[in-house]
């Protein structure tokens, strides 16, 4: 079928894509938006709009060629540029210029104001002021239509937001899944046990490579949750519970494992996961208190936390978050550190809730230093050493605080 095309005053060929996007856009108001904010909302959006660069890129130059004051609610945003400006502004063909013009008048974004020979030229108010008449490229759709620009820059802004989110999300996840085959071999059991899930969780990872879009990414984040749901499940029906009645009944049930294939979890050579579960029983076989606070008394608030591990703000709901947010942002810290749920259960058990995000506070501050290397052998060197009665973790919040003291910053 063949296209039809008319001539209008200057004998240009008006296809109707043309006229059509003419009569759609006069149909609406001018925005009274001003050159710049077009000229940025349309950097925004150019991909959400379907405008390749060399087209969004052409709209701007055009739009670089009017004046502020062209753009209020009853000005005329006329470019005079020539075809032959354009081509040498991006060093371009005359055919593949008027290419590109076409496209931008079938897509509704000019309107081509052809003098009867062909010229562009404007008269203007006073020689400077708003253009009262003239011919050229009309680029009154642009203010017409800012409000469908603008909420596509938003949508795409938004969709790059959610793509980052996606994008590191997808390795905190994969994390999780690793922390979880690490729990099953300190459990002692097979080294097959859980390995199926860590090598689907690689190789899901492998696919986000370096995109960005959700509609790619979302996908993949939702295996691995679905990945992480199926193997916790798993590991939770392997592994032996036992409720401790230690401590006040607003804490979690301790999880333990079976103490004959407990795998040793050091750092630096100090403490073992087995020697934690067997102090921490509900028949206690050594004289040292479990349930005694491990701060021994340091005053370690939420602004405090804060300060010494900046990562919790991002999983805090408000800028002064309270003790119990601080707990479960301190939770939610652990996916990200490699640290599994059955390690914060066990060490809420014996150190307490909050204590134990004081302590999650204090691993995220040493890992960013580059002195631990397992966040979860730590977590559990630290269980141990405070059944042992031998955990010192004020001397580590005395530490850190003489680090924020002489950075300046104060949290009392």
């Amino acid at each position: 079928m063949e296209t039809v095309a008319y001539l209008n005053a200057g004998g240009r060929r008006l296809t109707p894509a043309m006229v059509t996007a003419q009569v759609r856009t006069e149909m609406l108001p001018m925005s009274g938006a001003g050159q710049k904010e077009i000229m940025s909302a349309l950097r925004r959006a150019r991909r959400g709009l379907g405008l390749t660069c060399q087209l969004a890129e052409l709209l701007i130059f055009l739009v670089s060629w009017t004046a502020p004051d062209d753009w209020h609610e009853d000005g005329l945003p006329l470019c005079t540029a020539r075809n032959l400006d354009i081509q040498e502004q991006f060093d371009l063909g005359r055919t593949r210029v008027k290419e590109l013009l076409r496209a931008l008048a079938e897509g509704g974004w000019i309107i081509h104001r052809d003098s009867p020979n062909g010229h562009r030229f404007a008269r203007r108010l006073r020689g400077t002021g708003p253009v009262i008449s003239g011919f050229g490229i009309d680029l009154s759709p642009l203010s017409r239509r800012y409000d469908e620009i603008r909420q596509m820059a938003d949508a795409v802004q938004e969709r790059r937001r959610e793509g980052r989110r996606l994008h590191s999300g997808i390795m905190s996840l994969a994390r999780r899944i690793y922390a979880l085959c690490e729990t099953a071999t300190e459990a002692g059991l097979s080294a097959d046990f859980l390995q199926p899930y860590a090598r689907q969780a690689r190789e899901l990872t492998q696919l986000r490579g370096e995109d960005r879009d959700p509609a790619i990414l979302g996908p993949i984040h939702e295996k691995l949750e679905a990945l992480i749901e199926d193997a916790e499940r798993r590991l939770s029906l392997s592994l032996s519970v036992e409720n401790d009645p230690m401590g006040p009944p607003g804490r979690p049930d301790y999880t333990t494992t079976n103490p004959e294939h407990s795998a040793k979890a050091t750092v630096n050579g100090v403490g073992s996961a087995d020697r934690c579960i067997k102090a921490t029983r509900s028949r206690p076989s050594v004289s040292h208190d479990p349930s005694s606070s491990p701060l021994n008394g340091f005053k370690a608030g939420p602004t405090f936390l804060l300060l010494v591990a900046p990562e919790l703000r991002e999983f805090c709901a408000t800028s002064k978050p309270s003790e119990a947010e601080i707990v479960s942002a301190a939770h939610f810290m652990c996916h990200t550190l490699g640290i599994s749920d059955h390690a914060w259960r066990q060490a809420c058990s014996v150190l307490g809730t909050y204590e134990t995000a004081v302590a999650i506070a204090v691993i995220t501050a040493h890992r960013n230093a580059g002195k631990i290397r397992s966040a979860g052998g730590y977590l559990r060197a630290m269980i141990s050493r405070h059944a042992e009665g031998t955990l010192a973790l004020d001397r580590s919040l005395y530490g850190l605080a003489d680090v924020i003291k002489s950075q300046g910053k104060v949290w009392h």
